[in-house]
């Protein structure tokens, strides 16, 4: 997988998500070998330094002991004043980026702006899904041997 897949299959992810309607849940993207699972954190705290713990407990649980080498995030979000969906996305040796899409007026997607790097002062709670990646050992290339490809009709499996 290249990490343009990576941004494609975190927008796919967001489509998804809408596509089984709003509110959005906060929802953490984690490509796998065989899978891509889709981690719903409905209750997500409002505070940042919360935010921080729980999304730390994903990285330690889901990145770090399954060895996952990239990541990616979905919420709904205000983008420029309008209702919309965030994606932030990164992996082992690649800095995280962020694009987004607003909202329609069937409550579809727009389509994505171009993709740009998440400045670091940005969504400070993502920084320990970007640091658990970046830890992982560097034996091989293991984001090389990710395959997006979903199985069945029905979308990417959200797990609660």
């Amino acid at each position: 997988m290249q990490f343009d897949e990576l941004r494609f299959l975190a927008q796919q992810a967001a489509v998804d998500l809408v596509g089984r309607g709003r509110p959005v849940v906060p929802t953490v993207v984690l490509p796998g070998p065989s899978r891509t699972v889709l981690l719903a954190l409905p209750d997500l705290p409002d505070d940042d330094e919360d935010r921080h713990a729980v999304l730390a407990g994903v990285a330690t649980d889901r990145i770090a002991a399954d060895g996952v080498p990239c990541w990616g995030f979905v919420a709904e979000a205000d983008v420029a004043g309008r209702d919309g969906v965030l994606v932030a996305y990164g992996a082992r040796r690649h800095a995280p980026e962020l694009t987004a899409a607003h909202f329609d007026a069937d409550d579809a997607l727009d389509a994505f702006v171009p993709a740009e790097p998440l400045d670091a002062t940005a969504l400070p709670f993502l920084h320990p899904l970007q640091h658990a990646v970046d830890a992982l050992p560097g034996a091989g290339d293991a984001f090389a041997d990710l395959d997006p490809k979903r199985a069945g009709g029905e979308g990417l499996p959200l797990h609660p």
